[in-house]
């Protein structure tokens, strides 16, 4: 019954020592008699072990405080903290500490903002309330869902007063991936690309508004080429099969405009009903009533399902990503990425979207207002810069929307305010679709896509949100080992001085530009007073063969290793002409701004053109049903920049899909890598 006390920390002397405190403020004692002080000048929490008097500084993590006033502990020993001078409330949890209140940083008096906040306190639910000391007042954060234990508690998120009261979600996992015993397979397609894989520059248009409607935002590909498309007005997700055109199922009903979707291998579809009703929804196969599975604080603008049955939300409008186990019965979820504040630093975001989680559980974030995509390590949350603004080895990207990876692990992406699709690869990153970054409909354009999937075949779908439309990019395959003679010389290797006349003016003309010699030794040269291409089999003297035909001015010529013929016709006809072999009927192949100079076909079956006189390179799969051409060199003025060419003439495309580039008046030869 004395009055007398015994000190239990500190020494009566200001300090920073393990012993010494500076004008300690708020206290807490945890059910093993260990002392937690919040340390205020020396801007630390200090924990003093039972009987101990030389304490501990609690480590914060990336989190630092600034005079902090009051500590408090959870169920689970975590420690919620007043951090005065930050002007917030801050937590710990099983992935670290978190801002959870105020956490814009500046002091105000609004509902979501401190000013020199002193003391908090949990009542019994959950909720916060803090002695908010500069503005006279006391706050209540109410809680709006917790999971404690398997169980599920919802409180009212009525406050009040709305003037000064903020909802907050919180909530603590108890299952982590790394005690899951076993994994899911995968019921989306990870396939597996050569260093130089291409596609298609022509999208095909698989549906448009009439089927879709006008605001397709998300898609989904699974491992049986099934799409999924997701339509945020139609409030609806259509299902067709592989090659179908007929939808085989339409999931509508309780859906308020809906974002994007997952599928599991099991055909349960999860849906994005974030943006009115808050939640998560499942809709199992066949079935025709969703199930909420996960509440959320708004839209989902990516969803996805890890291999541990983790799903994760991108809430784009709370600049946060968040995870639940789907084993279990709570809708409850933890912070995966971001902090409930936009930001660009490593442990925030920036309205994020899609999302991907490999199965290291390593989550890939597009984060869209920062121009990046980041990569969080599992159980991590300080992002690293996997590609965009911050790191100077990878690619610039705008706004991207969409990533997914393939089996090595390398990333595409879609770059949305771009206008196209991006990857990498061993060789870094290129872009693949849409690389004039100039929006439009055609068929070699996009205009605002948001998110891509691949098929089993390595074909890439993509969302072209403001065409209104589904377009698919078929991959590219390697139909020759070569195209074109490249013998195997020495180094020390010389030609006789004296050229032997293979043919003159009587039979090439007068102005002879284009000659090609294929890997059969057959000559062809371009006539272009005659408008005739001279074909001259091995060994022959005389010419064996005349092609013509619709020629208007030939200039130059390419023969494919099966005898197809590719000619000029440029100059007039703003195209080139395929002869098939041993025809001597032609057909367009491709729409080009004016005369070729130089031909090439690659390995791939892409047909080039150097445009002369619009000083650039623009090609086209010949798999392709439309001639247009996109530009892959050049911008269509004469410079000497790195981007510019000026008369280009003679082009070469290795194997590795590399193009070289006589550039003509600027005297240089350029080289172009696969996609830049």
């Amino acid at each position: 019954n004395l009055n007398i006390w015994n000190t239990v920390a500190g020494t009566g002397i200001v300090g920073a020592t393990p012993s010494t405190l500076n004008a300690p403020c708020g206290i807490f004692v945890d059910n093993n008699l260990n002392l937690y002080v919040a340390d205020n000048s020396n801007s630390r929490i200090q924990k003093f072990a039972s009987g101990q008097i030389n304490g501990t500084k609690v480590p914060t993590g990336t989190i630092i405080l600034s005079y902090p006033t009051g500590i408090v502990l959870d169920f689970d020993g975590y420690l919620f903290i007043v951090d005065q001078v930050n002007y917030r409330v801050i937590g710990s949890g099983p992935y670290g500490y978190r801002c959870i209140a105020a956490c814009s940083g500046t002091a105000g008096s609004s509902s979501s903002q401190l000013y020199y906040p002193y003391s908090l306190s949990f009542d019994s639910y959950g909720n916060i309330f803090v002695s908010d000391l500069g503005n006279h007042r006391i706050q209540k954060f109410l809680l709006m869902t917790n999971e404690c234990n398997g169980t599920t508690t919802m409180s009212s998120v009525t406050s009040m007063n709305n003037s000064q009261s903020v909802p907050l979600l919180t909530s603590t996992y108890e299952t982590s991936s790394s005690t899951v015993s076993s994994a899911t397979g995968l019921s989306y397609n990870l396939p597996k690309f050569s260093a130089y894989a291409t596609w298609s520059s022509n999208g095909v248009t698989l549906f448009n508004s009439t089927t879709i409607g006008i605001y397709p935002f998300g898609l989904f590909v699974d491992t049986n080429n099934t799409l999924y498309v997701c339509e945020y007005s139609l409030n609806a997700i259509q299902v067709w099969l592989d090659g179908g055109t007929i939808p085989i199922r339409t999931i509508s009903g309780g859906l308020s405009y809906p974002y994007t979707m997952f599928v599991t291998l099991n055909g349960d579809v999860y849906i994005d009903n974030g943006g009115a009703n808050n939640q998560v929804d499942r809709w199992t196969l066949n079935s025709t009533v969703g199930v909420s599975v996960m509440i959320v604080k708004g839209t989902c603008c990516g969803l996805f399902i890890d291999i541990y049955n983790t799903i994760y939300c991108s809430q784009c409008t709370v600049h946060q990503v968040v995870t639940k186990s789907l084993n279990s019965n709570s809708n409850m979820w933890v912070v995966a990425a971001g902090t409930d504040c936009s930001g660009s630093t490593s442990s925030t975001l920036n309205t994020p979207r899609g999302i991907f989680v490999d199965t290291n559980l390593n989550l890939y974030v597009a984060d869209y207002g920062n121009n990046r995509i980041q990569l969080f390590k599992s159980n991590q949350l300080n992002g690293i810069t996997a590609a965009g603004t911050g790191t100077s080895s990878t690619i610039d990207l705008s706004g991207p929307s969409g990533v997914v990876l393939d089996a090595n692990g390398y990333l595409f992406i879609t770059d949305t305010l771009n206008q196209r699709i991006v990857g990498s690869g061993p060789n870094g990153f290129r872009c693949l679709v849409g690389c004039l970054r100039v929006q439009g409909s055609a068929s070699n354009q996009l205009y605002y896509p948001m998110t891509l999937s691949f098929d089993s075949h390595g074909n890439i779908f993509i969302t072209d949100a403001s065409n209104h439309r589904i377009q698919k990019f078929l991959k590219t395959s390697n139909i020759y080992s070569t195209t074109i003679n490249q013998p195997n010389l020495c180094p020390s290797t010389t030609w006789y001085t004296n050229g032997i006349t293979f043919a003159n003016s009587s039979t090439a003309g007068t102005s002879v530009f284009g000659v090609f010699v294929s890997i059969n030794n057959t000559v062809y040269v371009a006539n272009q007073q005659t408008n005739t291409i001279i074909v001259w089999y091995e060994g022959s003297i005389n010419p064996d063969k005349i092609i013509s035909g619709s020629l208007s001015t030939p200039y130059t010529l390419f023969a494919t290793p099966l005898g197809d013929i590719y000619i000029d016709n440029g100059v007039n006809n703003h195209r080139i002409d395929k002869f098939l072999f041993n025809s001597n009927i032609s057909t367009p192949a491709m729409s080009v701004p004016n005369l070729c100079a130089g031909i090439f076909v690659d390995i791939s079956n892409t047909l080039y053109c150097s445009a002369y006189t619009s000083h650039q390179i623009v090609k086209k799969w010949l798999n392709d049903s439309v001639l247009t051409s996109t530009i892959v060199a050049g911008n269509g003025t004469a410079g000497s920049t790195a981007i510019t060419l000026n008369t280009p003439i003679g082009i070469f495309v290795d194997a590795q899909v590399n193009l070289y580039v006589a550039d003509c008046l600027n005297n240089r030869i350029q080289m172009f890598p696969l996609g830049q």
